[in-house]
């Protein structure tokens, strides 16, 4: 089965598609590292951050829906963990909550759009690539060979647990059609159970399979890593565009 959900627009041809995979990771990891640096209670400069952001959407070519829609899966937990600084300010009853125009909910905004600009750029990572290139990319900026075998054989292997998910799915509609009224925690919690049970076994033969080819705990690498000229530039531009946000605007506000 064919699966793409998770670098479904990977193979797009655009301006950041074309970058190193080293230059998407450096400019990631910089990045949110500089945002989540902002001092408390800042708004302005996520503002910047916001515009800077949006080109390099714009410059992906990546459906704008794409994006949202990610971003709402992880909404609810970003959400909640700007929440709970009022409301623990309240709970330990340090400090009175009266409005809404109390400093506390403008440290709570700042944390929510830390966290919502560094999921973002997630996404953009790891959609404006595969998967296997970005751990090529990880394994040039020396990650521990372990983390990389590891994140390698999951990605593998998440994609077997789905389909056994998606197979005994459609084994269940096939034999219960339309909307189970009736033990419905018994009959998901056997599916569950089903799709671990096959995924399990399925995994063990692949393993197999991959031991009598040859596979020695390092996935073999089919393609070299070039950096150009035009990578450095959109790297140098990218990181000079975040550090004067941070260390000339912030200081302003």
């Amino acid at each position: 089965m064919k699966h793409s959900f998770i670098d479904k627009y990977s193979k797009l041809n655009s301006t950041v598609h074309r970058l190193d995979p080293r230059i998407k990771l450096l400019m990631t990891f910089l990045g949110i590292i500089i945002i989540v640096s902002e001092p408390p209670g800042k708004i302005l400069p996520f503002a910047f951050y916001g515009v800077a952001v949006l080109i390099l959407m714009l410059l992906s070519r990546i459906p704008l829906g794409f994006i949202i829609k990610r971003f709402l899966i992880l909404s609810p937990f970003i959400l909640m963990a700007a929440l709970f600084f009022p409301v623990s300010l309240w709970l330990t009853n340090d400090e009175q909550i009266v409005n809404l125009q109390h400093p506390a909910f403008k440290v709570a905004l700042s944390i929510f759009l830390k966290a919502g600009l560094s999921v973002i750029l997630l996404i953009l990572l790891i959609s404006t690539d595969k998967f296997h290139n970005l751990l090529l990319g990880l394994r040039k900026l020396k990650m521990p060979k372990l983390i990389g075998v590891i994140a390698a054989l999951m990605y593998r292997y998440v994609f077997i647990l789905s389909d056994e998910a998606l197979k005994t799915k459609r084994a269940r509609e096939s034999r219960t059609p339309g909307k189970l009224k009736v033990n419905k925690m018994k009959v998901f919690s056997n599916q569950m159970a089903m799709i671990f049970l096959r995924s399990w076994e399925r995994s063990k033969i692949i393993y197999h399979s991959m031991l009598s080819r040859g596979f020695n705990g390092e996935f073999p690498v089919m393609q070299k890593l070039a950096m150009n000229r035009i990578d450095v530039v959109f790297f140098v531009c990218f990181l000079t565009a975040f550090l004067a946000v941070r260390f000339l605007i912030t200081p302003l506000t």
